[in-house]
This record gives C-alpha cells, sequence and structure tokens, in this order.
C-alpha cells in the first residue's frame, strides 16, 4: 500500500460523481454569470464544487481545502485540497467537450495526490508522490520526442492584454520552429495530454493552484517536468510561468526564448 492510497481512492471516486453529474448538465443549456474580465461561471461549477467538497470533509475533516468558487479554508491543516470543478468553463458553457475536473491534495507545498477527469471521454488520469501516474488505470508516459521541431505544444492565452501579448510572443516561437501548436482552453487537460504523450509541451504564462496541482504532478509522474520556465522553483502557488513537457523539450524551449517573462 503506498503512502496515499486513501486520499487517491477518494479522490478518484469524488470526481467519478461529480463527473457523472457534469456529463449530464453538460447536454442542456447552461446559465452563464461573468465572475470578471473574459471569465465566466455556470451554475453547474457550483453544483460539482459543492459534490466535491462535500465528499472530501466527509472523508477527510482534519484537512483544508481551496476551491476556485468557493474560495480558501482560513485554517491550516497539514494537508490542502486543491479543487477546480470545472477547468474550461467557457468550453463547457459553449457545449464544447474540452473540460474537466482538477483535484489535488498538497502537503507541504508539494502536490501528493493529483486527479484530473474528463467526464465526457471518461479519461481518468491519477497520480501520487512517488507512485507514477495512470489513464484509467494503465501507466502513462510522456513521450520521446526531444527536438522542438518534432514537437506538438499547446498554449493557452489568459485573459488580460498583457498576458496575451506576452504568450503571443512566445507561442510566434513555437509556431517558427515546432511542428503544430494546439490551444484546447483548459490548462489541466493541455498538461495530462503531455503526461500521457499526446501533446509534447504546454506553455501558459499565468495559472492559478487549483489549475495546475494535479494535472503538474501527474506529467511529473509520467517521466516529465512541470517547472517554471524561469528555472525557479516550481510549486502549486507560482505564478511564473509554467512549462510542462519533457526535460529535454524544457531545456529546448529555453534557449529558445531566453525572454520569457519571470
Amino acid at each position: 500500500m503506498k503512502a496515499y492510497d486513501d486520499q487517491l481512492t477518494v479522490a478518484s471516486q469524488v470526481a467519478r460523481e461529480a463527473g457523472a453529474y457534469l456529463r449530464e448538465a453538460w447536454q442542456h443549456t447552461h446559465t452563464t454569470h461573468s465572475k470578471g474580465y473574459r471569465d465566466v461561471v455556470t451554475e453547474a461549477d457550483f453544483a460539482s464544487e459543492k459534490i466535491i467538497i462535500g465528499r472530501l470533509r466527509a472523508a477527510f475533516p482534519d484537512h483544508a481545502i481551496t476551491s476556485e468558487e468557493a474560495g480558501a479554508d482560513v485554517s491550516e491543516k497539514p494537508i490542502r485540497w486543491l479543487i477546480d470543478p470545472i477547468d474550461g468553463t467557457t468550453n463547457f458553457s459553449r457545449n464544447n467537450p474540452n473540460f474537466c475536473i482538477s483535484i489535488a491534495a498538497v502537503e507541504a507545498e508539494k502536490p501528493i495526490v493529483g486527479i484530473v477527469y474528463d467526464p465526457l471521454r471518461d479519461h481518468l488520469f491519477a497520480a501520487q508522490h512517488g507512485g507514477g501516474a495512470t489513464l484509467n488505470g494503465e501507466t502513462i508516459h510522456t513521450s520521446n520526442i526531444k527536438k522542438i521541431e518534432a514537437a506538438v505544444c499547446a498554449a493557452d492565452w489568459g485573459r488580460d492584454v498583457h498576458t496575451r501579448e506576452a504568450i503571443w510572443l512566445q507561442t510566434q516561437k513555437l509556431l517558427d520552429k515546432a511542428r503544430t501548436l494546439r490551444a484546447l482552453g483548459s490548462a489541466a487537460l493541455n498538461m495530462v495530454y503531455v503526461a500521457a504523450g499526446w501533446i509534447d509541451l504546454y506553455l501558459s504564462l499565468h495559472l492559478y493552484p487549483w489549475d495546475q496541482a494535479a494535472a503538474a504532478l501527474i506529467v511529473q509522474e509520467a517521466g516529465g517536468a512541470a517547472e517554471t520556465v524561469s528555472g525557479r522553483p516550481w510549486t502549486p502557488q507560482s505564478k511564473d510561468p509554467l512549462i510542462g513537457a519533457t526535460p529535454t523539450l524544457i531545456e529546448a524551449f529555453r534557449a529558445l526564448s531566453p525572454g520569457v517573462p519571470k
């Protein structure tokens, strides 16, 4: 039995339960509200979040929780859960199938369990610290692509003008060199696709802890690297640009883009 089996099992069950709700809700008209510049939330975000928080509190009453919509527990606990009830809400609100649930457990600023669940495709990506990464129970690994010229890359645009201008400068360099570039509209899906070897490199200039913690652990446990582009240590709280890829591709990207914002 691995150290975090209980947390991984419960998080997997919780993700599937919330995912079953989203799978049904996705087929219907959504009530969408603006919660900021280029940022929306639906009734399904709150419903999914309620399911996840309720189940985690029942299973782990001595843990803290931070969730995108509900906010953060003030009290500090040894383990904190980071929850994104729908990563890719804009996609969900437009009946675009590229969205997922992201659930991570963090201890001492390091992810120890990560779950990313795509309910429409029934893809459950999972990892625990030191235990490898899986997709529906089968071991996954990052690709063996080592050169930017052969890499399928992905990026997300962010919301504010400064972030979009900065990411455009970097993606221009990737467009010049890489095989191709994708934008799925879900940071967590982009990252776990790196873990599965379906994408070779993912770049984002701004993510929140609940966006990145689960997927970054899954990438790392699949043999890849989730690092800040600047080379500073990555944690779920990092606001530095994040890159997920094989270690070789990260170094190739840094050489290609020495001017990435720090």
